[in-house]
């Protein structure tokens, strides 16, 4: 059994080093899982260098998402779990960058064994973000509805792209260049406006008179004011990231004279405060759209936990990458 293992807070490429390790036998509401295969996410990094919510305490296990088969449960458990594929949820509380880990029971979701496993193992964080931020936030029953974006051609943008189609609402992203836009285009996108000097005007001449119910910010600074400007009488901006390193912000006036309203989303407090079985749910509902084509994800390439070096300078370089970079397990 191997796995990656953060040894030091710091560079994921200086600080990270592979094992080898014996798993222990599950206890009581655990699972022995096999790891079929594990996302690299942004998340990680941060993570690893202390610049997350949470703060490893090294030695400490990595990776956020994945899927897997159970091996054994601890006793007094589910013996039908055995040999079940399973979803391992994002709660950091294990780590799946391993060929085999411990979970808690109630981190982790059954799932079917016909729908592929790459795409599964992506579930964990991204489409989850963005079905939860356009179902939690505004006004999902509103006629006509319209979803702002920044980053429209992110991994969250590229689910919240589709899943808004599925549910009928309309999407206006930003993005910085037209090769983004046609990305964007391409997957459904209703309305799509690169970030250049006339972004303001733009926006609006996109709408055509129309409003946002929510703008979904990562990316922070003048796009997401500038997207805020369009938001109805009692919209919301919703920051869940800020890759440009400035914050977002809404304008006192809007706030004071329109009411609009400025929050923030971390999908750990989401599973923290939600019942086992009502995130289940959630979670179920997505894997059936994977299932059934409705959302997938770009993948740039699978790799071998081996190779962690060259995968990870390969997620966090400017090596032209499209899509995630997965580990795989296994044949």
């Amino acid at each position: 059994m191997r796995k990656l293992q953060i040894t030091a807070i710091g560079a994921p490429a200086d600080v990270l080093q592979l094992v080898e390790f014996e798993a222990p036998a599950p206890g009581p509401g655990q699972v022995l899982v096999e790891v079929e295969a594990a996302t690299i996410n942004a998340s990680d990094f941060l993570y690893i260098a202390g610049q997350y919510f949470i703060t490893p305490q090294p030695p400490s296990d990595v990776g956020g998402e994945g899927v897997g088969r159970v091996l054994a449960v601890g006793p007094g458990e589910d013996e039908s779990l055995v040999g079940a594929r399973v979803l391992l949820l994002p709660t950091y509380r294990h780590g799946t960058w391993a060929t085999h880990l411990i979970a808690a029971t109630t981190d982790i979701v059954v799932v079917p064994d016909d729908i592929d496993i790459v795409q599964l193992a992506m579930v964990g964080i991204n489409p989850i973000t963005a079905l939860l931020l356009l179902r939690n936030y505004g006004d999902p029953s509103m006629d006509d509805r319209w979803i702002g974006q920044t980053a429209g051609n992110s991994a969250v943008g590229e689910y919240l792209i589709k899943l808004a189609r599925r549910f009928g609402w309309k999407t206006l992203s930003v993005v910085r260049r037209e090769a983004a836009a046609e990305q964007v285009r391409g997957w459904g996108g209703d309305r799509v406006v690169i970030d250049d000097d006339d972004l303001e005007s733009n926006l609006a001449q996109s709408l055509s008179g129309a409003e946002l119910d929510i703008v979904v910010d990562s990316v922070g600074g003048r796009q997401a004011r500038e997207l805020a400007h369009q938001l109805r009488f009692s919209g919301t901006l919703v920051s869940y990231a800020a890759l440009s390193g400035q914050g977002a912000s809404v304008s006192v006036l809007e706030l004071i004279g329109r009411h609009v309203n400025w929050t923030g989303f971390w999908l750990i407090n989401w599973l923290r405060r939600t019942d086992t079985a009502a995130a289940d749910g959630v979670y179920r509902e997505l894997v059936e759209m994977v299932g059934d084509g409705t959302l997938s994800a770009r993948v740039d390439r699978t790799m071998r936990l081996e190779d962690w070096k060259e995968a990870v300078g390969r997620t966090q370089g400017d090596t032209g990458r499209e899509g995630k970079v997965v580990f795989v397990f296994g044949a």
